[in-house]
């Protein structure tokens, strides 16, 4: 049992709010791999808390260590490095054992390593870390998903199987890669489906074949003039020409819109701009900040010549969409010119009406038959897709369901520890469970009321991770035997005092984040014995 306190307070107007408490957590998860910005920001606020921000990104640099010790992987130093202020570059910033690591992904894989006994990309570092580090109240609220809304029905699979001893990483790396692809292509089948569906493009192209046969039959049997013949196909042909520069033309002058408009946004964005005013500013706030390096005359000089650049920048594309625009306008009108030529030479005879109507209805049914073969294959091979990945799916399912079996003896030897406790806490008997939903398994606890309250479910939470820890020792799983609380303080007293003891006495670590005022029913020898850290305002995490 570590816990974690502000001092006693004497004075009425004391507290022992904000004196880094929670923060002492999230360093632990930022050794983990987050990305630390939690630090020194507040979820519930905007902003950063700029001392802190300051103090952590100043020169010489600040690095926080974690020493994490294991039987059988041995001890080992988790260090990381804020950037300083202006440095751009990640080199020096991690480290584990002095061993110096170039990248965010590289330290957190060998991170893995040195908790989980493997480097898999599946589940990652960063989904598990939320299950040992649950540094808020919302985390202590979510037993099981504590993903928060971006975790998927396999990401959860994954970290479940994985903690329950499904080692088979390979297996849970290709579900989730298999996964994901099977969404896009379940999202661009929806889409090539919307307009028509399968059946229909299939039908509709068996009726537009039987058309175009007969409408070529119907002209060889008739032998039409030759001259005629041609002439009417030579203007079937400039129209297609004509329909394509037509359209080419078209994307052109939505293009030269696009621009125009985004020249005049350019313009009028800079004309409600108070330049007294915005002056004024930037100067009282040079007089706070003396990191502004330039004066106003600099600043505005850079921004009216970046202003410039972008609009001749739009104005040379415009340019020269104009002149595109020019040139398929005068192939557009030479096109017309020579399909009237071609028309009036033949005196619009009504032998020539008549091929030139068949030939542009048997070109129109072609182009429809060529779009619909076109959007028939992408379905087709979406579909082909979707089943082959759905058959590997299947084929990870049915390892999955091999080891069923296993998983349930482990989820039961879960279970002795997690309804014990739980019954000791509430009376009632908490039990985690798991079933096969849509090919997925889903983890989900049981005998849990609709409408828990907060309190309650922190308990549930603390039950759940103290039972987890018991549940490595007993099953022989060598898993970090720590857990990071923070947000207990709506568990009732006489709950909180009975998982402080068992805590208290288990093989195992629980680091506990918790104001002391909240904590009634604890006896303060408990209190000294177990207090690590002790912060108030006068002694801040940071001193700051």
């Amino acid at each position: 049992m570590n816990l974690i306190l502000d001092k006693p307070t004497a004075s009425g107007t004391e507290s022992g709010n904000n004196v880094g408490k929670t923060t002492v957590l999230r360093l632990i998860d930022y050794c983990l791999g987050s990305d630390g910005d939690e630090i020194w920001q507040d979820a519930e606020f905007r902003g950063n808390n700029q001392d802190v921000y300051e103090f952590l990104h100043s020169t010489p640099s600040v690095y926080i260590e974690l020493v994490v010790s294991d039987p059988e992987r041995g001890t080992h130093s988790l260090r990381r490095s804020f950037k300083r202020a202006g440095q751009k570059k990640q080199v020096g910033l991690f480290s584990i054992d002095d061993v110096t690591y170039e990248s965010i992904t590289a330290y957190r894989d060998q991170v893995k390593n040195i908790l989980f006994g493997t480097s898999g990309k599946k589940p990652s570092l960063r989904q598990l870390a939320p299950k040992f580090v649950r540094s808020s109240s919302d985390q202590m609220s979510k037993t099981l998903k504590f993903l928060g809304g971006y975790g998927s029905s396999v990401a959860y699979e994954a970290v479940h199987l994985f903690l329950f001893g499904f080692f088979n990483v390979e297996v849970l790396e290709e579900r989730a890669t298999l996964a994901a692809k099977r969404n896009e292509i379940v999202r661009d089948l929806a889409a090539a489906t919307r307009a028509r569906k399968e059946g229909e493009i299939e039908q509709l192209l068996l009726h537009l074949r039987r058309e175009v046969e007969q409408a070529q039959a119907l002209m060889v049997l008739r032998g039409e003039v030759p001259e005629i013949s041609a002439a009417a196909n030579l203007v079937s042909d400039i129209r297609v020409r004509a329909a394509a520069v037509g359209a080419a033309l078209g994307r052109v002058e939505g293009e030269i819109a696009s621009i125009n408009s985004a020249i005049a946004t350019l313009r009028h964005d800079y004309d409600d701009i108070d330049y007294v005013a915005v002056k004024s500013i930037y100067s009282e706030a040079g007089k706070y900040h003396d990191k502004l390096q330039h004066d106003w005359e600099e600043l505005a000089t850079f921004v009216a010549n970046l202003r410039g650049r972008k609009e001749r920048f739009l104005q040379r594309q415009l340019d020269e969409l104009n002149g595109k625009a020019a040139a398929g306008q005068q192939e557009l009108a030479a096109l017309q010119v020579q399909e009237a030529d071609l028309v009036s030479a033949l005196h619009q005879t009504r032998a020539f009406e008549v091929a030139l109507e068949e030939r542009a209805d048997l070109h129109d049914k072609l182009k429809q038959i060529g779009g619909l073969e076109a959007g028939l294959d992408a379905i087709q091979t979406l579909r082909a897709h979707q089943e082959e990945i759905d058959r590997r799916l299947e084929a990870t399912r049915q390892t999955i369901e091999d080891r069923k079996a296993e998983l349930t003896q482990r989820v039961a030897l879960f279970n002795t520890f997690f309804t014990t406790l739980s019954k000791e806490l509430y009376g009632e008997e908490y039990l985690l469970t798991f079933d096969d939903k849509n090919g997925t398994i889903v983890f989900s606890l049981t005998a849990v009321g609709a409408n828990v309250g907060a309190g309650k479910k922190a308990s549930q939470t603390a039950a759940f991770d103290i039972s987890y820890i018991k549940f490595l020792r007993q099953a022989g799983i060598n898993f970090p035997t720590f857990v990071c609380h923070d947000g207990i303080e709506s568990i009732h007293g006489n709950q909180l005092s009975q998982l402080l003891t068992t805590a208290n006495l288990m093989d195992g670590q629980l680091i506990l984040a918790a104001i002391r005022d909240k904590l009634p029913g604890i006896s303060d020898t408990f209190l000294e014995e177990n207090t690590i850290i002790e912060l108030s305002q006068d002694d801040k995490l940071f001193g700051v």
